[in-house]
């Protein structure tokens, strides 16, 4: 028999009262007991699985410095007595230091020859420290006594030139030369840090050269900065969407370099899956020191439109936020980097269930700052690390009377809240082919959060195995292991098989409240394989395919046994 309800004078199929029932939860929950589950996607939801956590990109290394070394060459001679070795010039170390790597030759029989290979010892050790251009010499001396001078010449800077070719203005790079000084000593990390924050403005590519200067135990610095593309652009067709608004999707982005020639950019990117949903963001960064330091600001809209099980509902909404942040390398060289961040988000949430007049309109004013990092080492094959940290405080407000009396009586998400969130992210070299990746994130709240403020499980960038957005909660982790094996390049380009393992549990709810039911934390896990592709003119592809791991949650009851995700982009 097929029974109907009426509800607000309109006539609802019983297999449209579930989704009816979710929808009202949104603002309505002392009409609906909540069953701990999946909440209906809304403006808040939406959003966030839109803008999945970035994968981590670790710092670029390049410094493109040559050196152009000095060279000198001793005389042969005959062996003669070497009673003692003395050490002059050195004020990085002291005697004793540098003596210990020469002291076995005192008392010894050397050639010239010889003595210049104890040289090159205190070269190496200087090297090690990093003074790339300190060396020790055997002067031009007469040897009485088998007393022998060992010369120390610890490099400085002779004249610091620039040869500005890009857009970007000189007074900027400059400024990112301006603490390595004439006279100074030649520093690695000194001189890595400021070439590497030359190399971070987008559109320049740089050369630098170290080269004997007019002036003994000086070197000449010269830099040189090339315009590099101007515009770049890629666009995306991924299997990455929501059920309910739409699985295909179409989406694209555009950067623009040096606009203003303060090492800028300004960015464009935009999402379509149709009539279910749409997006846009508009961004623009800028430098404002030769530093390193960053200010930028966005502008990003959504509007959506429900379907499959809740096309009935009529639901729909829009969503906006506006962003400021700035950032700063805190550490900036080759193995290690870490720099922070602060960032204010004011965000605009608006549902719509047309079909029971229901609405639901809040707004947040959230402030977040956080601090990323990386570090190579020779660990094996070599390996990278990187790892963030933030904590966010915000505010939520509601703007409908009838949705924050709903709120009131169950989530009580209004208000104040606070979270932190964190993630670790490994990717170890086991040989030239094969790599092992880890990565682990992870979430805390001090209570109910909004929809937007939520983890998520499940979807390409979580658990594999179950579909985009699964589950979401205030708290959690999530965490993966990628075995990765090159296959070699072909005509058709570069290719990557992977296997996986992917595991995620979530706390739905942090704080309960009269009337909850059901479970209130559950546990996703998955494992697949998955192809990589690399193509010429910058065509890339990913797929994988995943199969659930141990028992599915009763609230995804209906999970599909094999999941498939398939993205293709095209760089310009």
């Amino acid at each position: 028999m097929n029974y109907k309800y009426v509800v607000t004078n309109k006539v609802i199929p019983l297999q449209t009262l579930k989704p009816l029932c979710a929808a009202l939860l949104l603002a309505a929950a002392p009409f609906c007991v909540q069953a701990a589950g999946p909440e209906v996607p809304d403006a808040g939801s939406i959003l966030r699985e839109i803008q999945p956590l970035e994968a981590p990109v670790p710092s670029s290394t390049g410094t493109g410095l040559r050196i152009v070394p000095s060279v000198s060459t001793l005389p042969a001679s005959a062996p003669f007595r070497v009673k003692a070795l003395r050490i002059s010039g050195n004020t990085a170390f002291d005697n004793a230091t540098l003596h210990a790597l020469v002291a076995e030759a005192e008392n010894t029989d050397m050639t010239l020859s010889q003595l210049g290979e104890l040289t090159d010892r205190i070269t190496a050790y200087y090297r090690e420290q990093g003074y790339p251009l300190a060396r020790a010499i055997i002067p031009a001396q007469t040897i009485r006594d088998g007393q022998v001078l060992i010369q120390v010449v610890e490099a400085h800077y002779g004249e610091i030139s620039l040869d500005n070719r890009s857009r970007v203005k000189d007074s900027l790079l400059t400024a990112a030369l301006v603490p390595l000084k004439s006279g100074q000593a030649i520093r690695q990390t000194a001189l890595d840090q400021q070439l590497l924050l030359l190399s971070d403005i987008p559109g320049i590519a740089i050369k630098a050269t170290l080269k004997p200067g007019q002036a003994v135990g000086t070197s000449d610095l010269q830099v040189d900065t090339l315009e590099s593309p101007r515009v770049s652009a890629n666009l995306t067709l991924d299997g990455y969407g929501n059920r309910a608004t739409g699985r295909e999707r179409l989406g694209g982005t555009l950067n623009i370099n040096n606009l203003s020639g303060h090492g800028d950019v300004l960015s464009l990117s935009a999402l379509s899956s149709g009539s279910g949903l749409n997006y846009g963001r508009l961004g623009y960064e800028s430098l404002v020191n030769g530093q390193g330091t960053r200010v930028g600001g966005s502008y990003s809209a959504l509007d959506y439109q429900l379907a499959e099980e809740f096309e009935d509902l009529d639901a729909h909404g829009n969503a906006q936020v506006g962003s400021l942040w700035a950032k700063h390398p805190l550490i900036r060289s080759r193995n290690l980097n870490l720099s922070g961040q602060i960032q204010y988000d004011r965000l605009r949430l608006r549902d719509r269930v047309d079909l029971s007049e229901i609405r639901t309109d809040r707004h947040l004013d959230n402030g977040t700052a956080s601090l990323a990092g990386d570090a190579r080492d020779t660990l094996g094959a070599g390996s990278i690390s990187l790892w963030s940290l933030g904590v966010t405080v915000g505010r939520v407000a509601f703007d409908d009377s009838v949705a924050e009396a709903a709120d009131a009586a169950s989530a009580n998400s209004q208000g104040g809240f606070s979270k932190w969130n964190a993630s670790l992210t490994h990717l170890q070299r086991l040989s030239p082919n094969t790599s092992l990746y880890l990565t682990l994130s992870g979430q805390w709240a001090d209570g109910n959060l909004d929809s937007s403020q939520k983890m998520s499980a499940g979807g390409p960038y979580s658990v594999r195995a179950y579909d985009i957005g699964a589950l979401s909660g205030d708290s959690g982790y999530s965490g993966s292991v990628e075995l990765r094996h090159d296959l070699g390049m072909t005509w058709a380009g570069q290719w990557q098989a992977l296997a996986f393992i992917d595991s995620a549990q979530v706390t739905l709810n942090q704080d309960s409240w009269s009337g909850l039911s059901g479970a209130n934390k559950a546990t996703l896990s998955g494992a697949g394989v998955g192809l990589n592709w690399t193509g010429p003119n910058q065509w890339s592809a990913k797929a994988s395919i995943a199969a659930p791991i141990g028992a599915t949650p009763a609230l995804l009851s209906d999970a599909d046994s094999v999941r498939g995700w398939l993205a293709v982009s095209r760089g310009f």
